[in-house]
């Protein structure tokens, strides 16, 4: 697969929209399961995530992110794509300290930037494997 012009503008918007995705999903669940209430009866929870719009809305990003990652990896090798995708450990974490107001330490902003410059590399190789022409 060889990607070129307006199929690199729609990798990289895939690409970003799997991080969009992965980022307001997992905050979502935070936030659903933040309104659960405290009884430890799983009758109770599950009872009370079905009850609750959020959850709605885990399954609809859900969905959403699935069907993305389809476009994704039909324009990307997935040697390329999971990585790049990964920017969401770095996301997650910067917006649940801005969000959920969650406390990170420095070994946590380490493993962020960690994340980040891995990204940055791997974003510099090819997206897709050439295709090779067969031979007869």
């Amino acid at each position: 697969m060889i990607v070129k012009g307006s199929f690199r503008w729609k990798l990289a918007l895939g690409l970003l929209a799997a991080v969009a995705f992965d980022t307001l999903l997992q905050l979502t669940w935070k936030t659903t399961v933040l309104q659960t209430p405290a009884d430890s009866s799983p009758w109770a929870t599950l009872g009370s995530v079905f009850a609750n719009p959020l959850f709605l809305g885990v399954i609809a990003l859900m969905t959403l992110q699935f069907f993305n990652w389809l476009a994704v990896l039909g324009q990307a090798d997935l040697s390329y794509a999971k990585p790049v995708v990964a920017l969401s450990y770095a996301s997650v974490p910067v917006c649940s300290v801005l969000m959920l107001n969650e406390a990170v330490d420095l070994v946590e902003v380490a493993g962020v930037v960690l994340v980040i410059v891995g990204v940055w590399f791997i974003s510099q190789t090819k997206p897709a494997t050439p295709e090779t022409p067969e031979l007869s």
